[in-house]
C-alpha cells in the first residue's frame, strides 16, 4: 500500500490514499492515529465505512477507485511538529515554507522553491517545522485570581481612565505650541575658500621621464611568454584531447574524423575542434576526400 503524506504551509498534514481495489469488503491499516474519522471515496463517491482503532473497511464491491484521506494526530514540542507512520512506502510532499525532519528510510527526492517531495520507507515518525513561523505563546495567567465585587468605585476609575486620553492630547498641544514660538537660530557656515591648484607640470620635468625624450617602448608580455614557450618546445595550446587525438593520428598514420571520434568515443565537434588546432600547429594535415576530412600526421 502506498500512502501520499501532505504537508501544507499553514502546518496542517493530510494523509491520502487512492488506489483501485478488487473485492466486496477491503480491510485498510491506517499508517497513523486519526485526529477524526477518515473520509472515504468509491470512484469519487462518497461511502460510509466502518473505522475500528487502526483498521478502515471499505466497501469496494468488485472493481473500483477507493480514495482515503484523513488528517493523522500529531503532536508539537519545541517548534517541531510529528506523528507516526507505520510500515509501508509514503510519498511526501511538502509546501514551500515547511522543513522536513522525517527519520523515515529516503528513497528519493526531489525539491524546487514551491515544493519538496520525498519517498520514504517506514516505519519511522515524519516531523517537520514551519520556517520563519513560531508556535504562539498561551498568555501567563494574572498573579491574583481572586475576584472582587464591583463597587461605586468602578465609575470613577472608568472616568479616569477616559480622562487619560484627553488630557495626554493637551499635552501635546502644549508642547507643540512651545516648539513652534521658540526662535529658530540659524548659524549658517562660512564659505568654503576655492581650493588652490597648483600649475602642471610640464612633461620633460616630470619625475617618471625626467631623463629621457621619450617614454620607452617594452615589449608585450604575452610575445614573452609564446617566445618562452615556443624556446621549451611546449604547445600551450594543446589540452588532453588534443593530444589523445595526435597520438591516435600518429599511431594509425592516417585516418578519418569519424573514425577517430569512434575509436575514441569523443563527440565530433570535440574531434573537429582539436584536429583544427592541431593543424594550426603544424602537426597534422588535413585533405578532403569523398566529401570527408582525412587526417595525416606531418
Amino acid at each position: 500500500m502506498l500512502w501520499v503524506i501532505l504537508v501544507f504551509a499553514n502546518g496542517t498534514a493530510l494523509l491520502l490514499f487512492n488506489q483501485t481495489l478488487a473485492g466486496t469488503l477491503v480491510n485498510l491499516t491506517l499508517p497513523a492515529p486519526p485526529l477524526s474519522a477518515p473520509l472515504v471515496y468509491n470512484n469519487n463517491t462518497p461511502v460510509p465505512a466502518l473505522w475500528n482503532g487502526d483498521v478502515l473497511t471499505v466497501p469496494v464491491l468488485g472493481n473500483a477507485l477507493i480514495t482515503v484521506k484523513y488528517v493523522p494526530r500529531a503532536a508539537a514540542s519545541n517548534g517541531v511538529i510529528s506523528f507516526n507512520v507505520t510500515e509501508g512506502y509514503y510519498v511526501i510532499w511538502a509546501q514551500g515554507g515547511v522543513l522536513l525532519l522525517p527519520t523515515l528510510t529516503i528513497l528519493n527526492y526531489t525539491a524546487d522553491k514551491n515544493a519538496v517531495v520525498v519517498v520514504a520507507k517506514g516505519p519511522g515518525t515524519v516531523a517537520y517545522t514551519l520556517q520563519g513561523r513560531e508556535i504562539p505563546q498561551t498568555a501567563a495567567p494574572p498573579a491574583s485570581t481572586t475576584t472582587r465585587p464591583m463597587t461605586a468605585n468602578t465609575t470613577t476609575a472608568t472616568a479616569a481612565t477616559t480622562a487619560q486620553p484627553a488630557a495626554a492630547q493637551t499635552a501635546q498641544q502644549l508642547r507643540r505650541c512651545r516648539r513652534r514660538s521658540r526662535p529658530r537660530r540659524r548659524n549658517p557656515l562660512p564659505p568654503l575658500p576655492p581650493p588652490s591648484r597648483a600649475p602642471p607640470q610640464p612633461l620633460a620635468q616630470s619625475r617618471r621621464w625626467r631623463y629621457t625624450s621619450s617614454p620607452p617602448r617594452w615589449p608585450s608580455l604575452r610575445l614573452w611568454a609564446y617566445a618562452l614557450t615556443r624556446r621549451r618546445g611546449e604547445r600551450a595550446e594543446l589540452n588532453e584531447t588534443d593530444r589523445a587525438v595526435l597520438e591516435y593520428v600518429r599511431r594509425t598514420g592516417s585516418v578519418y574524423e569519424a573514425e577517430i571520434s569512434r575509436a575514441l568515443g569523443l563527440p565530433r565537434t570535440t574531434v573537429f575542434k582539436a584536429v583544427r588546432r592541431l593543424e594550426r600547429e603544424g602537426l597534422v594535415e588535413v585533405e578532403k576526400r569523398d566529401g570527408r576530412n582525412f587526417v595525416k600526421p606531418r
